[in-house]
């Protein structure tokens, strides 16, 4: 008797261990067929490249568009009499500079970095680093007292990135609103909204904001950022110019030399 019950539970053993071996083939098949169904559609939509080529790959998707580059305290000092405004055969027309940082920050190269490029063959404009923890009016403030822009400087920029870890959403809008106000009340141009693809979508979207110039960062390969309407696109932080010796962002501009105008303040 005893011989034979053994002998019963290694035949269900064996049996049991057959199925679960051919549940998990199952499974397996059916899991590669959806990542090769999904790298299939990446790779239709953007085909690998080398990040040295993404200047090459947006240019090949918006022939008419125009580089830029924004910089702040962390590409060090620049040697704007070696600088050379140009990548392989695009010419760097824009900058952006970071001016200020909340409620009281002030970029520490942004007054020599706002003089180094007035002397260049390029337009420049300012942007304010939205901290999301504090005062909206004490923030636009800020890049007000220590942001003289003029006319032919690029409309101001708020950077926004983060959430705020005290407020929900709906708070951190109405500062930003509030902000936004502010310095089109005192500019008398409507600002730019710099911030990611993801944010955008999670907090900006069909909130308020859509209407206002969109400058939106997407370092992924793809043929174009998610959020619609963008004007300027940054699409690599890893870039590099003979004169800065830290890596910097690159940006496209999606028109022409003509659609710059309207964020050129008049």
């Amino acid at each position: 008797m005893p011989r034979k019950k053994n002998s019963e539970f290694w035949s269900w053993l064996i049996v049991g261990l057959f199925f679960l071996l051919v549940s998990i083939g199952l499974y397996l098949s059916t899991f590669q067929k959806k990542i090769n169904r999904s790298l299939g559609e990446y790779i239709r939509v953007a085909p690998p490249f080398r990040e040295e080529l993404k200047l090459q790959h947006v240019f090949r998707n918006f022939p008419a568009g125009i580089l830029g580059i924004d910089v702040s305290q962390y590409q060090g000092r620049i040697n704007f009499a070696g600088l050379q405004l140009q990548l392989e055969n695009h010419r760097v027309q824009f900058v952006f500079v970071r001016a200020t940082m909340g409620e009281d920050g002030i970029d520490a190269r942004f007054q020599e970095n706002w003089k180094g490029f007035s002397n260049l063959p390029l337009k420049r404009g300012a942007y304010h680093y939205y901290r999301p923890n504090e005062n909206s009016s004490k923030q636009a403030q800020n890049f007000i007292r220590n942001t003289k822009l003029v006319k032919g400087d690029l409309i101001p920029v708020l950077d926004i990135e983060k959430h705020s870890t005290i407020q929900p959403k709906e708070k951190l809008r109405e500062g930003l609103k509030n902000w936004l106000k502010i310095v089109e009340a005192h500019y008398k141009v409507k600002p730019m909204i710099y911030t990611g693809d993801k944010f955008f979508w999670e907090v900006l979207h069909n909130q308020g904001f859509d209407h206002y110039p969109i400058w939106i960062a997407n370092y992924n390969r793809v043929q174009e950022p998610q959020t619609r309407g963008w004007l300027i696109w940054q699409f690599t932080e890893k870039g590099s110019l003979p004169g800065i010796g830290e890596r910097i962002d690159l940006n496209i501009w999606r028109g022409d030399q003509t659609d710059l105008e309207q964020i050129i303040i008049p």
